[in-house]
């Protein structure tokens, strides 16, 4: 899969937030604010154990597991920062065309286990907060397509995973909410996934009243992109992962990186920038096969590059 775009292209005289992230993309070290650019060739590398959490791939999409079901597959330190190393390790692979995020046993994920937070400092509360931002954002951070599978319960940090990830396939009798102010206390760190999932005045309802909701509602609020029965939701989470990584990898890695960068401009400054970029993008190996393909009534042939 080729990284920088076209023959002849100088990635020097494309703006860095249009190029794709694997030319320009640097993850910020936990805490430390460094910034360091990875090499396309220790993904793997990255992939070491981590307890609690389970990763496998075939057919061009990985699967992370979280794996602590009796404790709600609840999130420490270790798991946000094992998660986090393993989204951006995956993004290095090209065999790697989608991630899938689910949960281990009936309940998605719980967020972070507030059980140790009494035994933490205000230093180690602190560093725990600053992986749990890590993980949020390498989803949109990553050039690769995130899809949260939420089945059974799905609340608080499990909410947002769902509203952090690009799309989420949920089963038909998953249910969510934010109830964290039952507990006294007010989530900040999940506010920023979840507004954008839902928008602001519907997120601060569900902030303030910690009520949990059915994946009905969340489909209609924008949380969740698609329903799938009980019976079938292996197959058709399946085939939601399996229909994105069949197309091309160059155009859907680009595609994310021009919608979460234009997010934050202006809408006519956004239409004009990306309009320039087309001329690039039409040039690409994928882009000539599929025009190619298109014309000739066949399917297109891609290489990975």
């Amino acid at each position: 899969m080729r990284c920088g775009g076209p023959p002849g292209l100088d990635p020097g005289a494309i703006p860095d937030r249009i190029l794709p992230l694997r030319e320009t993309r640097t993850m910020r070290g936990p805490q430390s604010g460094a910034r360091s650019r990875f090499h396309p060739f220790i993904g793997a590398l990255m992939l070491e154990p981590v307890e609690n959490l389970r990763w496998e791939i075939g057919g061009q999409i990985a699967t992370l597991t979280i794996a602590r079901p009796e404790k709600r597959n609840a999130m420490t330190d270790a798991m946000y920062r094992g998660m986090t190393r393993w989204l951006f390790a995956l993004d290095e692979m090209p065999e790697v065309h989608a991630v899938i995020v689910r949960g281990e046993g009936p309940t998605f994920c719980a967020g972070s286990d507030v059980a140790s937070f009494g035994d933490k400092s205000t230093v180690e509360r602190d560093r725990h907060f600053g992986y749990t931002a890590d993980f949020f954002l390498a989803f949109s951070q990553i050039s690769k397509p995130v899809i949260a599978a939420p089945r059974g319960f799905a609340l608080g940090g499990g909410t947002a995973l769902t509203a952090a990830a690009d799309f989420a396939v949920a089963e038909e009798d998953a249910l969510f909410g934010v109830p964290e102010i039952k507990l006294g206390f007010w989530p900040c760190t999940i506010m920023p996934p979840i507004i954008r999932a839902v928008g602001a005045r519907r997120a601060y309802e569900l902030f303030v009243t910690g009520r949990q909701f059915s994946t009905a509602e969340a489909l209609a609020m924008g949380l969740v992109t698609r329903i799938a029965p009980a019976g079938r939701f292996e197959e058709e989470l399946r085939a939601f992962a399996s229909g994105i990584a069949e197309t091309s990898p160059y155009a859907v890695q680009m595609g994310k990186r021009a919608f979460y960068e234009t997010e934050g401009i202006e809408y006519n400054k956004a239409v004009r920038l990306l309009g320039k970029f087309m001329p690039v993008l039409t040039e690409s190996e994928d882009a000539r096969e599929g025009i190619a393909a298109f014309l000739e009534k066949r399917k297109p042939e891609r290489e990975e590059r």
